[in-house]
């Protein structure tokens, strides 16, 4: 399953390869995450690019797509590694345009460029033309070819740029310009160190608490049995006037790698590392399911008494702290999870599945290790510790993340259990093991196909001429709307292996839709329905399913794995026919109430499909009862409840967990019901063009503006009727958006828009 091993709490790609992060900055209420990117290729064959995710509190993050892409001679064999400058209104971005020439080279003293090149940004996202600010020729002569990865930042009114470099004679070092502008960086001095290897990549030059710290990546030192155990390393010295002292290693771990620090609106220096690294002799077996690597968890940056700094996960993770208990001998618990331990006797050990953590006091080792083959090569790091005092660990879906005394050693690697659901065990201390769940997705159920958009509308089907092909399903439109808009969704179906079903993956995938618990088969094909448009845009289908590959989708397919980040489960009533797929709603409506998030029901009637219309309104009140959420239409209503007035409605719908009842009135508006009375909000006019998945787009939007104001399940009870009132409101305005243009996800608005 290609959902396998997805992280819950980490930055990975969508799909391919992913390095260096880059850019990090906040920016106009988001920060902004980059990163070396080679889509379409999860071993990282293709040139680099830079992807680009977006957050508003460090824990929920949305990919955006590619920003930056090799396009111009000077980065015409890489976008590599670079930073971010905010700068009021704006964005300035800083990266080493790679260009390898053709020839017999060294490409170390000859045939290689590295081009600092500028572009801003008004949004983080659409980026100025390239300016080549620095080439070659500018540096200082005694540079081979391999000088990248600029940092910049501005201190006391002078703008300051490190570059990592690599000597004529094989020596790392770092260079840094300064300038009263960026047009004018100038080489100033040189910063190196003996016995430190012939490459210094990925530098930042940063302080805290008035300390400053020289941030680096040596390639080329020895490895030992306690230091420097991987192939290149990462750390930092301190920094006193030109001397560079002390070297600290980040992270003792298996993955870490090209880590680059930045400012938060609140002052704290946070850091962000690769965690993964280049030629190593272990391996991920995401490569199989297409993509590879991740980035770490955010770490806050303090110092400690031994003027040491000290790595801590961000305090926002705090927030996702659930069901905090006791460890007692060997447990199950489902990741991801934090665990923390105190009180140590002299022999320690702690294991999360095949991991193993111990440290012994008599020798002060502290080792982490794999007693299987979770590690897929990964065998043993040691570190050498006097005491130890606090451990705590992250374990997220195919990563640890180790602290040690505080933050003072961090040990971070990839790991690959087969199951979400892993044995753990602390021996030797006082030990607590909390749940962490970010509900923040939304998971829809149920079908997504291929609707054949008419090329006219207002006429007989007949007098149609052309149809094309779009995709659609009411639960893929909602997981459109919801992604559109910046939000997380998945998308739980099945499609068939052919032609229609890859456009399918292709488009929703595009919105940002995780596709990775879709799955394919050969025993029936893709679904199909044909749309005619009346003359003010309304759709009727005809459809292509009997039956079709959703259809057959089995109970047993749902997994705890597939909603353990469920915020919503939304469902429709196409696929609660007499087969597999209504077993496979119910299996999803049982994990994710267990699990306590909304459930959202859209009957969404499509009478075509059911030969007997009783057996369809039966279905429909079959699953009201186990909704938390219910969206009905004006022209459904009297269908459903034999009433064609809300008021006597009202009590045949409030059954079972119905908390919300909404009513949608096309142009009209939308009423919503709850325990403490009602609220409406009035359509903005507009002339419809297309209304195709408008009602879809209407709950998607309705339950991420939900979702964004912080209301869960536990909350809509009380919801105050002025926050359903600016949900309904906000859902109103991105259909007035969506409505004026054809088809479904394409015509749905990013947040941006309304």
């Amino acid at each position: 399953m290609k959902g396998k091993w997805r992280q819950n709490l980490h930055i990975e790609p969508p799909e391919g390869w992913m390095n260096d992060p880059n850019g990090l900055c906040f920016f106009d209420g988001f920060y902004h995450v980059y990163f070396q990117y080679s889509p379409g290729t999860p071993r990282g064959e293709s040139v680099r690019r830079w992807g680009h995710c977006v957050s508003t509190d460090l824990l929920s993050w949305k990919y955006k797509g590619v920003v930056l892409d090799a396009d111009i001679p000077e980065d015409r064999d890489g976008v590599f590694s670079g930073c971010a400058l905010p700068s009021g209104d704006h964005i300035d971005f800083f990266y080493t345009g790679n260009v390898m020439e053709e020839g017999d080279y060294d490409y170390v003293l000859e045939g290689r460029g590295a081009n600092v090149i500028h572009v801003s940004s008004p949004d983080g996202s659409s980026m100025s033309s390239k300016k080549i600010l620095l080439r070659n020729s500018d540096y200082p002569d005694f540079c081979s070819c391999h000088v990248r990865d600029p940092k910049v930042w501005i201190e006391n009114g002078i703008f300051k740029m490190v570059l990592g470099a690599r000597t004529k004679d094989d020596k790392g070092c770092v260079l840094l310009y300064e300038g009263s502008d960026i047009a004018s960086l100038e080489y100033k001095k040189c910063f190196s160190a003996p016995d430190m290897g012939f490459m210094w990549e990925c530098p930042d030059l940063f302080e805290i608490d008035g300390k400053k710290f020289l941030a680096f990546c040596p390639q080329g030192i020895p490895q030992g049995e306690f230091k420097y155990q991987n192939l290149f390393q990462s750390g930092y010295f301190t920094v006193e006037g030109d001397k560079l002292s002390d070297f600290e290693e980040f992270d003792y771990g298996f993955d870490f790698y090209a880590p680059q620090t930045f400012t938060a609106p609140d002052g704290r220096r946070l850091l962000i590392g690769w965690m993964g690294i280049g030629d190593e002799s272990y391996t991920n077996p995401t490569i199989e399911l297409g993509w590879q690597h991740c980035l770490t968890l955010p770490r806050e940056l303090t110092l400690g008494d031994d003027g040491k700094i000290l790595q801590n996960p961000i305090r926002e993770l705090d927030s996702l702290k659930k069901n905090t208990k006791t460890i007692e001998g060997e447990t199950w618990e489902g990741l991801p999870f934090e665990i923390n331990a105190s009180d140590f006797a002299d022999n320690v050990s702690a294991c999360v599945s095949g991991a193993e953590i111990s440290w012994n006091r008599s020798d002060g080792v502290l080792s982490l290790h794999f007693t299987n083959g979770e590690g897929f090569g990964r065998s043993e790091r040691k570190i050498k510790i006097s005491s130890l005092e606090s451990l705590r660990i992250i374990a997220d879906a195919s990563s640890l993340e180790i602290y040690i005394n505080g933050g003072r050693y961090v040990m971070g690697t990839r790991f690959y259990p087969e199951h979400r659901q892993v044995k753990i065990a602390v021996n030797g201390a006082s030990a607590s093991v909390s749940r962490l769940r970010l509900n923040d997705t939304l998971v829809a159920i149920g079908e997504a196909l291929i609707d054949f958009i008419p090329d006219k509308q207002g006429c007989e089907f007949h007098e149609v001429g052309s149809f094309s092909p779009a995709t659609g399903g009411a639960p893929a439109n909602v997981c459109g709307a919801f992604s559109k808009l910046g939000g997380k969704s998945r998308m739980i179906t099945q499609l068939g292996k052919d032609p229609f079903g890859d456009v399918i993956t292709r488009t929703l995938n595009e919105a940002g839709v995780d596709t990775s618990y879709i799955s394919y088969t050969t025993e029936a094909n893709t679904a199909l329905a044909f749309v005619s448009h009346t003359s003010d845009g309304k759709s009727t289908y005809s459809f292509y399913r009997n039956p079709s590959a959703d259809m057959l989708f089995e109970p047993s397919e749902v997994t705890e794995e597939m909603l353990g980040d469920c915020y919503a489960l939304h469902f429709c009533s196409v696929s609660l026919g007499d087969f597999p797929m209504k077993d496979a709603h119910r299996a999803a409506i049982t994990i994710a109430r267990r699990q306590g998030a909304i459930v959202s029901f859209d009957p969404n009637l499509r009478f075509m499909l059911w030969d007997d219309r009783d057996a369809l309104k039966r279905v429909i009140w079959e699953f009201i009862p186990d909704c938390d959420i219910l969206k009905i239409s004006d022209e459904e209503l009297e269908f459903i409840t034999g009433c064609s007035d809300i008021d006597q409605a009202l009590p045949l719908l409030f059954v079972g967990g119905v908390k919300l009842v909404i009513l949608t009135k096309g142009k009209d508006g939308a009423d919503c019901y709850s325990a403490l009375g009602t609220v409406s909000s009035v359509s903005p006019s507009v002339v419809a063009v297309d209304t195709t998945g408008a009602g879809d787009g209407f709950i998607g939007s309705f339950l991420w503006k939900l979702r964004s104001l912080g209301i869960g399940k536990e909350s809509l009870d009380d919801c105050p009727l002025s926050v359903l009132k600016e949900c309904l409101d906000f859902a109103n305005r991105f259909c007035a958006v969506s409505v004026q243009r054809k088809g479904a996800i394409p015509s749905y608005p990013e947040l941006g828009e309304l």
